[in-house]
């Protein structure tokens, strides 16, 4: 990629007192969003995953938004409002706003790893986390702060990818 890519796809770039901190380009979105270092990942690792965040095969998307929708519906059953559905499961990306990419310290491995925190309009208080490793969306459900080198199942309850 450029120089004038990068420009484009991270800016504002700095240190700050708990590491770096900027905002990325987030193409499913079409916005910039904050971006924030704080595991002292270097900088090439950093504009790795920001480059994965904008390059999600459709595979991903989809999958991201079919587990989006399972955890907004599973939301509004808890509180008893009428449940959403969708023509197609990309509609629901309308009700999202991402906030935040967190990088975290790859620990020695290579591959790109996303830790996105989003506001949602079915969860406010504690709006919504996608995980993504690799190929793999691990972890899709309310915000936690998960590791994006953990564990991760499915089929656990709170967890909706």
């Amino acid at each position: 990629m450029g120089k004038d890519k990068m420009i484009k796809l991270i800016k504002n770039l700095h240190n700050a007192s708990n590491g770096q901190e900027g905002e990325v380009y987030c193409t499913l979105f079409e916005r910039y969003i904050n971006l924030y270092n704080l595991e002292d990942a270097s900088e090439t690792y950093v504009l790795k995953c920001a480059k994965y965040l904008n390059n999600f095969d459709d595979m991903i998307i989809n999958h991201l938004c079919e587990a989006s929708i399972r955890y907004c519906n599973d939301c509004l059953e808890t509180v008893g409002e009428d449940l959403k559905y969708f023509d197609d499961p990309r509609a629901v990306l309308a009700l999202i706003n991402p906030s935040s990419l967190f990088i975290p310290n790859p620990e020695g491995r290579n591959e790109p790893a996303i830790d996105l925190e989003l506001n949602c309009e079915w969860e406010e208080e504690h709006g919504m986390e996608w995980v993504i490793r690799g190929d793999k969306v691990l972890y899709v459900g309310a915000y936690h702060g998960e590791n994006p080198w953990g564990e991760f199942e499915p089929k656990d309850n709170w967890n909706y990818a």
